[in-house]
């Protein structure tokens, strides 16, 4: 019997091409775009954005996300005797392309988090698959103690005296709209963030806001420009909460994006903490999880 772990994660950019893909993908998808329109709305995103949106990947040298996908995935591969895969909704390498091999399936979706556009959106795909054996599903792990003592350390060794350091807990924002639909998102984060907050007393301050704002429509709310306007003159260390993985939202809009807004503002020091990609700790952790799974 072929057995595999499946870690699922929304994909990323090397090239204009895979660009160009990506964004009619996930404007394709219902779970982002509801309206029915968004079958002609798709082609034109793709069609007038990628070019723009292809120079702000350049500056960082496309999206990191697939290469440390695989790379966590090799370190996982050391501590099971399942096969470790990985697929992207919206990008290369898809679940299509290798599901029908295996006999059991533990799927991964890589958020901490639940949310109707990152975690149901992957299992949308995967029912449409057909999978005719086992299914083991790991659901969203935020308020593990284990995953957070991993993110404590992260944090607290990422500066030498965090005393003299603002923390910000950055999150992948979402419409409005969509947590008034009903998803858990939004709770789920601020949850999340308080059980941080109590762990991470050594700070001057612990605080949290959202990025990735699109459009005209009312976003979850603080705005993180918006709340970077209270630090200038100040040190502030940036963690992003919502993601597992390092992509063009960390390494472009937190890193580079945010910094000059942060620079703008005065800020006298603004450092970006790096997502927990292929650290051995958390390769273990999703081990241990994947056992777990029911």
């Amino acid at each position: 019997m072929k057995k595999a772990i499946v870690l699922l994660n929304m994909g990323g950019a090397q090239s204009p091409e895979e660009l160009k893909e990506f964004l009619y993908n996930m404007f394709s998808d219902p779970r982002i775009i509801a309206s029915s329109l968004r079958h002609l709305i798709a082609p034109l995103i793709a069609k007038f954005r990628y070019k723009k949106s292809w120079k702000n990947y350049e500056l960082i040298g496309g999206s990191r996300i697939d290469q440390l996908t695989e790379s966590l995935a090799k370190q996982m591969q050391e501590f099971t005797d399942y096969d470790v895969r990985f697929a992207m909704r919206y990008s290369q390498p898809k679940l299509q392309n290798f599901i029908n091999q295996y006999n059991e399936v533990v799927l991964i979706p890589l958020y901490p988090h639940y949310s109707f556009t990152t975690v149901e959106s992957s299992l949308d795909e995967f029912k449409t698959l057909n999978f005719k054996g086992k299914i083991k599903l790991v659901n969203p792990f935020y308020q593990r103690e284990d995953f957070n003592e991993i993110i404590f350390n992260k944090i607290v060794k990422s500066v030498p005296k965090p005393s003299e350091w603002h923390l910000l807990f950055s999150a992948h924002g979402l419409p409005q709209k969509m947590i008034d639909k009903g998803d858990p998102y939004a709770q789920q984060i601020m949850e999340h963030f308080f059980i941080l907050k109590n762990k991470l007393s050594m700070f001057q301050s612990v605080d949290y806001a959202y990025q990735s704002r699109f459009g005209y429509a009312a976003w979850l709310q603080p705005y993180l420009h918006q709340k970077l306007a209270a630090y200038k003159g100040k040190n502030v260390l940036i963690y992003p909460i919502a993601f597992m993985i390092d992509n063009a939202e960390t390494d472009y809009e937190l890193k580079l994006e945010y910094e000059n807004i942060a620079k703008e503002i005065g800020v006298q020091n603004y450092k970006v903490i790096d997502c927990p990609n292929d650290d051995i700790e958390i390769a273990k952790f999703l081990i241990k999880l994947s056992k777990e799974s029911k």
